[in-house]
């Protein structure tokens, strides 16, 4: 009886404990976690396309191929970081577009005004945000034409000819933008120089006289002397005009020389001041100075013709000058990468038309499009840091032109641009007469 007892309690606790095994769940397999799909990298922004209109061939072509590779020196500046104390230089690309990259596509206006206007066309036709160039005075106002007809910003560097932004003699001033002081500016600038030669250094000057290519920069700089010659007591004596198709000066060199002037202005190219230069040379003619309007004077190769000739006689308006590195650091990093490309030291309308580049794609940055039209806008809407320029600033008015004096009268002394008017913390040397 015992044994029969004993067996059942050990039966009924084997009975329990499977019990209780069974009552526990068995565990549950998870299922294999799904693999997240690894977020997507945003895909790169689109490039912005932006025309550029220049003379690579003809008459100005050296010219051309130095304005172009200064506007490559701006899209290197636009597109990679540089270790440079500047905002622009330090992003990659357009910031405000998600760092899109800048591209330019090109027009050769062949030194001719009507190809302007023809390339022109072509350009806008591949919609563009907007246009720069084109140099000469009358193939920009070729090129506005055309931009104002597809409603797309122009900003055009180093054309001078006041006439692109007086409000009058063209109408496509809403979109046209001018960063190069205008004849009109450059005149009065001389004047003033001269009469400050005549107050601090007895100068002894009275008698002007100007040789000016007939075209619209020459034909207005000459305007723009003779409005301004009276007002600020001086005499002409001499007002000769020039073809664009000489292939000497003898002749136009020689009606300035027989007038005795003491200053001559010249409103000519690299190729006709180099000629007029030799001829005066020549005629071993040797006034007190020589006052060129931009164009020819600023190309750097000019110093090494008025070297050649021995002469401390040229002056005339810049945007710059090499001397000046040590003072505009940001220019002085332009310069140096301008160099690398041309051998030469970046020159007026070269910077100018650097700066072309940038202003567009600072008005980028400031409207947060590439709407042509919202990019017009912001160009109008206040200044625009520029600390490649002495003035440090650019800033256009309602008919589009620079307000913010971005010249000075510099000096060719023993082959170097040298700063010798106005008088502020830029001069690097007096005038020689």
């Amino acid at each position: 009886m015992k044994k029969l007892l004993l067996l059942l309690v050990v039966l009924m606790s084997l009975a329990l404990v499977f019990a209780a095994c069974a009552n526990q769940e068995a565990p549950v397999e998870e299922p294999p976690a799904e693999e997240q799909p690894a977020e997507e990298e945003a895909a790169p922004a689109e490039p912005v396309t932006i025309g550029a209109v220049l003379p690579l061939t003809g008459s100005n072509a050296t010219t051309g191929k130095n304005l172009q590779a200064a506007m490559n020196v701006a899209l290197d500046i636009v597109n990679n970081k540089h270790d440079i104390d500047w905002d622009v230089a330090q992003n990659e690309g357009v910031q405000a577009l998600g760092g899109a990259k800048l591209e330019i596509v090109w027009g050769d206006c062949q030194s001719d005004a009507s190809i302007a206007a023809t390339e022109a066309a072509s350009l806008l036709e591949q919609d563009i945000a907007g246009i720069v160039g084109a140099y000469a005075s009358g193939y920009s106002a070729s090129v506005a034409a055309q931009a104002l007809e597809y409603g797309v910003p122009m900003v055009c560097g180093s054309s001078s000819s006041a006439s692109l932004t007086d409000g009058k003699t063209y109408d496509f001033s809403s979109i046209f933008n001018r960063i190069a002081a205008n004849d009109e500016m450059e005149t009065k600038e001389f004047y003033e120089f001269l009469t400050y030669l005549n107050d601090n250094y007895d100068a002894g000057i009275q008698k002007v006289a100007i040789a000016f290519i007939n075209n619209a920069y020459g034909i207005h700089a000459d305007e723009m002397f003779a409005k301004y010659a009276g007002e600020y007591g001086f005499e002409i004596v001499a007002r000769v005009a020039y073809e664009s198709t000489i292939t000497a000066a003898d002749t136009e060199a020689a009606q300035i020389i027989a007038a005795n002037p003491d200053v001559v202005f010249q409103a000519s190219y690299i190729g006709d001041l180099t000629m007029f230069s030799q001829a005066y040379n020549s005629y071993s003619f040797k006034p007190k100075m020589f006052m060129c309007y931009c164009g020819g004077f600023q190309d750097a190769s000019f110093a090494d013709v008025a070297g050649s000739l021995g002469s401390n006689s040229y002056a005339g308006g810049q945007a710059c000058s090499a001397v000046l590195a040590d003072k505009l650091p940001v220019f002085n990093y332009v310069n140096e990468l301008y160099k690398a490309q041309t051998g030469y030291n970046i020159d007026g309308p070269a910077l100018e038309e650097f700066a072309s580049v940038i202003i567009l794609t600072q008005a980028m940055e400031r409207a947060g499009s590439a709407d042509p039209a919202a990019i017009t806008e912001a160009l109008r809407s206040g200044a625009f840091d520029a600390p490649y320029l002495t003035i440090g600033k650019i800033e256009f008015n309602e008919n589009g032109q620079n307000i913010q004096m971005a010249s000075f009268v510099t000096q060719l002394i023993d082959g170097k641009y040298q700063v010798v008017f106005p008088i502020d913390e830029f001069v690097t040397s007096e005038p020689v007469l």
